[in-house]
Parts: C-alpha cells; sequence; structure tokens
C-alpha cells in the first residue's frame, strides 16, 4: 500500500523544498553573497516626526534581496533594489518606545546574507540645543581650514599626497580644524558674536587636483565638494570633536550654524560612478548642461518650461553633479539627511547653500520638515543676487507665482551689502542706504534678514578700490544697527584685506603653529587691527545692550549725499543712529516727532 500526501500538503513540500534549494543552487554555482558597504543614515531617533526613515545601503551583490528586522522595534518594509545591485532602500519603522540601542537588520539573497548596522540613537536636550537665531544674535563666519589648527595631527592623512597641505599655496588644506575653532571660543566671546557659522564640514576629496588651468593644483579645502553626506571632514577632526564643539559653544553662549549643501556633490563621491537611481542627478557625468545662472528665469512666470530648467537643473561645474531633487528618494534622503546632523549634534541653525538653484517646492519641503521636528530651529539660504526683487522671492512668508511659499527663516541681503560697500568705499551718496531700504516692502518681515559685511565668496571690504579703515568702519557700524541679525566674516574685525578667491581666504594670523603673531591677542595686533577690533567689540556691545536695535522698527530721520540718519525703536526705548561719511563734522535737523512716529 502506497500513502501519498494529499495534494495541498504535496504543493507545500515542493514549495519549502525549492526554498530550500535556491541558496543552496546558487552558492553551488558560483553566486557571490551580497556585502554592505554604507548605511545611510546609519542612526535615527524614536519618536521623530519622520517614521519610517528611509535607509539607503550601498553594498554589491544585492540583486533580489530582501530585509527583514531582527528585532521587533525596527520594522523593515518597502525594499527597493538599484539595477545595477549596488544599492538598495528599506523604510525602518520605529517604535516610539523603543529604546537607545543597536537595531541591526538582515538582508539576505539567493546567494547568502548580510547585516545592515542600524542603531536607535538616545535624544539630546531640547532646551540646550535646536535654539535657533534671531535679531538677537550676531553670526561669524568661519572657513574652518583657514582660521586655527588646534591639532597638527589630522593635518596630513594617509590618503593625501603632501603637496595637497601647503600653506604657501591658497588652494590647499592649510591645517585650521574644529579644535581649533574650539580653542579660540573665548575671542568670540570677547568680540561679541553669538552664533558661528562654518563653512561645510562634510568630508571632502583628500586629493589634489592637477590640471593645466590657472587654479591647478588644487584641493577641495573649502568643503563645497561633498564625498560623504553623513561623514565630518579627517582633516578637521571626527564627530566627537563636532559634538564637543557645539556643546563648548553653547556653554559660551554662542550657538552654531551647519552650511548644508543640498544642490550639488563632488566628482569624487561615489555617487559619481555608480548612482543610487539612474535620475540621481540631473544628468550624467558624461552628459549633461551647465547652468546659465539666469536666475530671472526663475522669478518669472512667463518664462519658458525648458529655459528654466535650463537654469535650475544645469551642473555649477563639470566636477559638481546636480541633485535631482525632482526624485522623491532624493528629496527624502536629503531631507533626512539635514536633519540628521541637527539631531546628531545639537546646533542651531543652517546655512544652505546656493538655493535658487533648486526646486523650490524642495526647499519649503525641507523648511517644513526641519521645523516640525526642531521648533526653534532657523534656516537661512544663500540667493546671491543684488536685485532685491530676485533675493525676496524666495523669503519665507509669502508664496510666490508658482504657488509655493519655501517657509525659509531669513536670506542673505546681497542687495543691501552691494551698495553698503560701494557707499563707504565712495562709489554712491550716501542716501543709496536709504533708497536700498526701501526694497524692504518686498519682504514678508525684512527684520528676518540676514546683513552681511562679506562672506567667503568675496573681496574683502579694505581690498575694495576706495576704501579705507574709517570706510570699513562705518561700514561695520552700518550692519550692527540697521534691520536684521547681523553677519561678519572672520577677519572683517580686524580689518583684513583679500582680495578675489582665494585670496579672501586668507589664515587667521596667529591660528597656526610657526605664525609670527596673533591677532587673536591685542599684544599681536597691529594699531589699525586694534582700532578695528575695539570698534567692532564695541558695536556689538551696542548692540547687545540695546533692544531696539536688535528688535526696534527702522524710522529714517535725516539723510543727503554725506549722511544717514535713522532710529530704531521700541516700547521701551529709541536709539538714534547718525552716519557721516564726510570729513567734517555736520550738523542736521529733523523734526522731533519723527523719533517717536508711531
Amino acid at each position: 500500500m502506497k500513502l501519498r500526501p494529499p495534494k495541498s500538503l504535496s504543493k507545500s513540500f515542493t514549495v519549502a523544498v525549492l526554498c530550500l534549494l535556491v541558496p543552496a543552487l546558487a552558492r553551488a554555482q558560483g553566486a557571490t553573497a551580497p556585502q554592505v558597504l554604507k548605511v545611510e543614515p546609519p542612526s535615527w531617533w524614536a519618536g521623530h516626526t519622520i517614521n519610517p526613515v528611509r535607509l539607503l545601503v550601498r553594498g554589491r551583490n544585492l540583486h533580489g534581496a530582501r530585509v527583514a528586522s531582527t528585532r521587533a522595534e525596527a520594522e523593515a518594509s518597502g525594499t527597493l533594489v538599484n539595477s545595477a545591485g549596488t544599492y538598495l532602500f528599506v523604510n525602518v519603522r520605529i517604535n516610539p518606545s523603543a529604546q537607545p540601542g543597536d537595531y541591526p537588520l538582515t538582508l539576505e539573497t539567493a546567494a547568502g546574507r548580510a547585516t545592515i548596522p542600524f542603531r536607535i540613537n538616545a535624544p539630546l536636550d531640547r532646551e540646550k540645543n535646536f535654539q535657533g537665531v534671531t535679531t538677537d544674535d550676531v553670526i561669524y563666519l568661519i572657513m574652518p581650514d583657514r582660521f586655527a589648527d588646534g591639532d597638527t595631527k589630522n593635518n596630513a592623512p594617509a590618503d593625501s599626497p603632501p603637496e595637497a597641505n601647503d600653506r604657501k599655496n591658497p588652494r590647499a588644506w592649510h591645517g585650521g580644524d574644529l579644535r581649533g575653532v574650539i580653542n579660540r571660543l573665548p575671542y568670540m566671546k570677547e568680540l561679541g558674536v553669538t552664533a558661528i557659522w562654518l563653512t561645510p564640514f562634510h568630508d571632502n576629496w583628500n586629493g589634489v587636483n592637477r590640471c593645466a588651468e590657472p587654479w591647478c593644483p588644487s584641493t577641495y579645502y573649502h568643503g563645497y565638494h561633498t564625498i560623504d553626506y553623513y561623514g565630518v571632514e579627517d582633516r578637521f577632526g571626527d564627530m566627537q570633536t563636532l559634538r564637543e564643539l557645539v556643546e563648548r559653544a553653547h556653554a559660551a553662549g554662542i550657538k552654531v550654524i551647519q552650511d548644508q549643501v543640498a544642490n550639488h556633490i563632488g566628482s569624487r563621491h561615489p555617487w559619481y560612478t555608480d548612482a543610487p537611481l539612474d535620475n540621481w542627478f540631473h544628468g550624467t557625468p558624461e552628459k549633461h548642461t551647465r547652468t546659465n545662472f539666469r536666475g530671472d528665469l526663475l522669478l518669472s512666470p512667463h518664462a519658458h518650461p525648458s529655459a528654466r530648467a535650463f537654469a535650475l537643473d544645469g551642473w555649477f561645474a563639470d566636477d559638481m553633479p546636480d541633485m535631482n531633487q525632482e526624485e522623491p528618494e532624493v528629496a527624502r534622503y536629503e531631507i533626512q539627511n539635514s536633519l540628521w546632523w541637527v539631531g546628531m549634534t545639537g546646533i542651531d541653525g543652517i546655512r544652505q547653500d546656493t538655493i535658487q538653484w533648486m526646486p523650490r517646492f524642495f526647499m519649503r519641503d525641507l523648511s517644513v520638515a526641519l521645523r516640525r521636528e526642531y521648533p526653534r530651529a532657523w534656516m537661512v539660504g544663500e540667493v546671491f543676487d543684488t536685485d532685491a526683487v530676485h533675493t525676496s522671492f524666495f523669503m519665507g512668508g509669502r508664496t510666490g507665482w508658482d504657488g509655493i511659499d519655501t517657509e525659509l527663516s531669513a536670506v542673505f541681503d546681497f542687495p543691501a551689502w552691494d551698495i553698503s560697500r560701494k557707499v563707504f568705499t565712495g562709489k554712491l551718496p550716501v542716501s543709496q542706504l536709504r533708497f536700498i531700504l526701501r526694497s524692504d516692502a518686498l519682504y514678508p518681515d525684512p527684520s528676518r534678514l540676514v546683513t552681511m559685511s562679506n562672506n567667503h565668496d568675496t573681496r574683502r571690504f579694505m581690498s575694495l578700490e576706495g576704501a579705507s579703515l574709517e570706510g570699513a568702519m562705518l561700514h561695520m557700524a552700518y550692519l550692527a544697527t540697521i534691520r536684521g541679525t547681523p553677519q561678519l566674516y572672520s577677519g572683517e574685525e580686524i580689518a583684513m584685506e583679500g582680495g578675489d578667491d582665494p585670496d579672501n581666504r586668507r589664515d587667521f594670523p596667529g591660528g597656526f603653529p610657526g605664525d609670527r603673531r596673533s591677532a587673536f591677542e591685542k599684544a599681536g595686533r597691529t594699531p589699525t587691527e586694534q582700532r578695528m577690533f575695539e570698534w567692532t567689540r564695541d558695536l556689538l556691545r551696542l548692540r547687545r545692550e540695546h533692544s531696539a536695535i536688535r528688535r526696534g522698527a527702522l524710522v529714517d530721520l535725516f539723510f543727503d549725499d554725506d549722511s544717514y540718519t535713522f532710529a530704531r525703536r521700541d516700547a521701551d526705548e529709541t536709539v538714534v543712529i547718525a552716519i557721516n561719511r564726510a570729513a567734517a563734522p555736520k550738523e542736521i535737523s529733523f523734526p522731533a516727532n519723527y523719533v517717536d512716529a508711531r
């Protein structure tokens, strides 16, 4: 008598045998087991407003991969593998009650298994961190490589050729780092700044560009050619040092702003030759357009969509692939990355690079996601244009012709910066200071603008034609007393010189071993440097002591070709500021009731 299983059991038995045989056959036929090389983000938080978090896993032999959770508190789903089998996307939904710790995932293909490391972080103290930036603050811009070298051991990574580290080459690495910034916090406290903006500390390539062009040999010391969105530049330090910087800055009453670059990456990033998706970039390394920098096409509702796309989708340069935020996976990756840095470090704000060359809906979604998780957090966008019609189009608080409000906290006031440097070098009458402020009517709230002395992309004031120390002092006075949040570029407080890039990125005197003198200390400053330092310090103290200068309304009182007088007033006080460019004292008059006008 033959015993046969029921048909249903027979089918189940056959399927089970096949399931067991497929991996065995794959291994027998020489299929290669999967490898996990990198996980982004490597960690997240329970109770976060982004849940599930979407992981991007880089590896090898990922075709047909399935991802499973090893712990119920972190549930995996929604796996997507790219056509090359080198990247995998997977959702991880975190139970709000999950405790900090390791929650690895298991990745399995027909050829074997691999582990995806993943961690749930303990959240940082929300009272001490994520503070945001307001008009009560004064921002101090630092390019870490050129500010101070606090740890010489990180100056020459093993994969860096000797010529990459050369203080005589203005386009090489000079050795400044996060430890150097930490060491100089007392100097910044003495000066009176309350926030520091660091140019990007994402990891950049350690090699040297060699070419026949005038800018070679060159390096990416400035930080704008990212090769790892989740790595700290190894020449600057590590995550532990970065956290220490934020903690010690906060203890000193100084906030920290991160420079983020969502628009593009560097050509040494692994994505350049192996993109996670075919449409990860606008175009490919072999076939792409270069942006025409026609910002006017973005403002006009009448511009042809293809012309507008040419401006938005073109690459800055052939070695700067343009990220495609229209692809949801790209947008989600970048939003998560932005919030990860905030949550990991406790930074208080973000400076977002080149925002006008990214879709406005992306800036809105990033702004909304940032404030949903960190309500006090602040983000300023770079719109490098001296036309207020242009800059105001990107300020949050108003809807553009496209129906989009970017929700941005602030933009830089390039229009007022441009006019003020021309006024104080004698190129324009002083009355233009008042006239440019008429553009405030274009902004939802002009007090949210960030007013600038200069930045790392512009010629320093003292190297402009017609510049003088007296002009620099008046320029600083104007910056410190008009509406908005002032931003200084390190070195402006000692009247540093510097022409076009890279001359405008000279090392801060005394920040590096072997420097003959230190401008961080009074004894090391020249008389001119000391005069400018004291002037700037006293102006910032005046601003700190008077709420009307920081938060009050601005009222015009008098202006002509050589002078501009205005009042800053709030409910508690009125402060009158008189700026006179003329060589001789000047007597001015205005109706007394102007000061008290409401």
